[in-house]
C-alpha cells in the first residue's frame, strides 16, 4: 500500500498523503459518506477519485468499498461480518421495517434526491406493527433507535415534532440489509424467539450488494 500511495503521489504532487489517510479513516468509522453531506464531501470525493487504491486497502482489511456515484454515496462493509453485530432485537426488527419502507416507496415511484426516500415515523412504526406484531415503542425509545441509525448512514434526520419525526432513509440501507438478511430478519419477526446472533450473522456474509 505504501508503494501505491507513493505512485499516486508520483503522478499528482499535489495529492495530500495525509488527506487519503484521513479519508479511510474517516470512512471506516462512519461507514457510509455522502456527497449531500458538508462534512462528508472532501473525504467522499478522495474515495472516488482514487477508487482502486480505496478498493485494494479495504479488500485487505476484509472490507468491501461500495461506490454509487448515481445516488452520491460510498460506503465499507465487513464482508464476513455483519455491521449490526450487538444490535438488539428490537434494532434489528427496525432495520427489517426500514428496509421494507425503502422498498415499499421504490414501488411506488416515490423516491427522491440521490435515491433517498423521504417518509415519518409513523409510517415507520405502522410497518413495524404490521410485520412483527409487536407493540410500538414510545417516541424517547424511536429516537434513540433512528439515531443509532442516522450514526450507521442509514437515514438522515430532518424535522423531530412533538409527536412525528419526519427523516430520509438513505439508499445503503440496501447494502446493510441484504436480502438474505432481510428474509433472516421476516423469519425472525414471525418467530419471535430466534436467538438474535444467528441473525445478525447472515447480514452480509456471502452476498453482493442489490
Amino acid at each position: 500500500m505504501l508503494h501505491e500511495l507513493k505512485r499516486i503521489y508520483d503522478k499528482d504532487e499535489t495529492i495530500i498523503i495525509d488527506e487519503l489517510r484521513r479519508a479511510a479513516a474517516i470512512a471506516m468509522e462512519r461507514q457510509f459518506l455522502f456527497c449531500d453531506n458538508r462534512r462528508d464531501q472532501r473525504s467522499y470525493h478522495h474515495l472516488l477519485d482514487h477508487e482502486d487504491y480505496f478498493r485494494n486497502l479495504f479488500d485487505a482489511l476484509g472490507l468491501d468499498l461500495i461506490c454509487d456515484r448515481t445516488a452520491g454515496y460510498v460506503g465499507v462493509v465487513p464482508r464476513e461480518l455483519s455491521l449490526l453485530v450487538g444490535l438488539d432485537s428490537e434494532h434489528s426488527l427496525f432495520l427489517l421495517a426500514l428496509r421494507l419502507n425503502y422498498e415499499r416507496y421504490v414501488q411506488e415511484c416515490r423516491i427522491g434526491e440521490n435515491s433517498q426516500a423521504f417518509t415519518d415515523s409513523e409510517v415507520l412504526l405502522d410497518i413495524y406493527e404490521s410485520h412483527t406484531k409487536r407493540k410500538r415503542p414510545g417516541l424517547v425509545r424511536l429516537r434513540a433507535i433512528l439515531n443509532t441509525f442516522s450514526r450507521q448512514g442509514l437515514l438522515e434526520k430532518d424535522e423531530d415534532e412533538d409527536k412525528l419525526i419526519r427523516f430520509r432513509i438513505r439508499p445503503s440501507i440496501r447494502d446493510v440489509v441484504t436480502h438474505s438478511y432481510l428474509q433472516a430478519l421476516e423469519e425472525f419477526a414471525l418467530i419471535g424467539d430466534v436467538d438474535t446472533d444467528e441473525v445478525e450473522g447472515t447480514g452480509r456474509a456471502n452476498e453482493d450488494t442489490e
